[in-house]
């Protein structure tokens, strides 16, 4: 299954886990996960209801006053965790992008990271919960859409700071962004939410193409119309490519059951006579009240619709007549000469997975047999 995330209204570790509880995915086993690990806390799901229709707002709240983690604090927490290795290397992977991104916004060394965002709970349930919850869902690939670039200040543990906070800016760089029609002190992108994405996301789209699966919308903190929107979908195989090429011709059919044996075969004799038919067929049956009836298929160059069409009715005066454009796949092939019994024979060349074959022309074997006074097997199976 893929997931495509929408982020033109933001993104952030909370709407992102949110997203995924919209989705489905029960939170309470990794909340026991977490306690497990030594970190006890509460992950509560709230339905959510605004302008983007129904979601889900994720809370993770704490009783106990929890001491200023290192990145390497967190990260030991997350070797606790009874997760997959691929849970855990995602986790490691968000937290060590976070890390380089505040260091580089504060320049300062990486292990002397201890801001209050990093160490916070949430932060670290919001990282882990995430790579758990998508494991869950069973997704194999993520993409998202260009991030929104805003502006404006946000007041955090630090001071006031531009929007986007530089940690998240730097996570933003070589990913594409379009221009938000946000207001001012509305922090769309957060550090975490960019660190996920960055880690996550395998790459940028305009939207997702496949069959869609699911929708879920996640919310965050701020009173915000609209939020996060993540899209299951199944991709839609490839379908094979085809042998030699394609090309669209026109099918035209009919029901025949008025004509006598001797004007239907007539009318079969006049259409396959025709340059433009590439085909003539009639399946024979029984149509109505019993009667002795047919299908007649004919197929030819769209180019040709209309003088192939008129031919048709001329010779069966049937009153109604099918028509359909239809793709076919063609094999590669070429008219060459093949020399057999010292007379030059006229063949289709082609080939076919890689091998390479010749069929001889039905009139030009029935030429060069009426001349050698022999049967056309004798030449055609020679």
């Amino acid at each position: 299954m893929h997931m495509y995330l929408d982020c033109t209204h933001g993104i952030s570790g909370d709407m992102t886990l949110a997203v995924l509880s919209h989705l489905g995915v029960n939170l309470a086993p990794f909340t026991k996960i977490l306690a497990d690990a030594g970190i006890v806390c509460q992950i509560s799901v709230r339905q959510e209801n605004r302008a983007a229709g129904p979601g889900c707002c994720v809370d993770v709240v704490w009783e106990d006053n929890q001491p200023l983690r290192h990145p390497a604090d967190i990260a030991a927490i997350f070797q606790k965790l009874a997760v997959s290795e691929v849970v855990r290397d995602r986790s490691l992977a968000a937290l060590e992008a976070l890390t380089l991104a505040e260091a580089h916004a504060h320049q300062i060394p990486p292990e002397a990271v201890h801001f209050h965002e990093v160490g916070a709970i949430d932060t670290l349930a919001d990282i882990a919960g995430v790579c758990w919850a998508l494991e869950r869902l069973g997704i194999d690939r993520i993409t998202a859409s260009p991030l929104p670039w805003f502006s404006g200040s946000v007041r955090c543990a630090h001071g006031l700071i531009p929007l986007p906070a530089p940690a998240a800016a730097y996570l933003m760089r070589g990913k594409p962004v379009r221009a938000a029609a946000a207001p001012a002190c509305e922090e769309l992108v957060t550090p975490t939410g960019a660190a996920l994405l960055h880690v996550l996301a395998q790459a940028f789209e305009e939207g997702p193409e496949g069959r869609l699966a699911a929708i879920g919308t996640g919310y965050g903190s701020r009173p915000a119309p609209a939020g996060l929107r993540a899209v299951l979908f199944e991709p839609v195989p490839e379908q094979c490519p085809p042998l030699g090429g394609s090309e669209y011709v026109l099918q035209l059919e009919t029901h025949l059951d008025h004509l006598t044996g001797e004007e239907l075969g007539l009318a079969l004799e006049a259409l396959a006579a025709l340059p433009q038919t590439l085909d003539v067929l009639w399946l024979p049956g029984v149509g109505k009240k019993n009667r002795p009836a047919g299908l007649l298929r004919v197929l030819c160059a769209l180019r040709d619709e209309h003088a192939v069409s008129v031919a048709v009715l001329r010779h069966t005066h049937t009153l109604g007549l099918r028509r359909q454009a239809i793709e076919r796949a063609i094999l590669p092939r070429e008219v060459v000469l093949r020399e057999q019994d010292a007379l030059s024979l006229a063949a289709k060349a082609y080939t076919l997975e890689g091998a390479r074959y010749e069929r001889l022309e039905a009139d030009s074997v029935r030429e060069a047999a009426e001349r050698l006074g022999v049967g056309a097997p004798a030449l055609r199976f020679r």
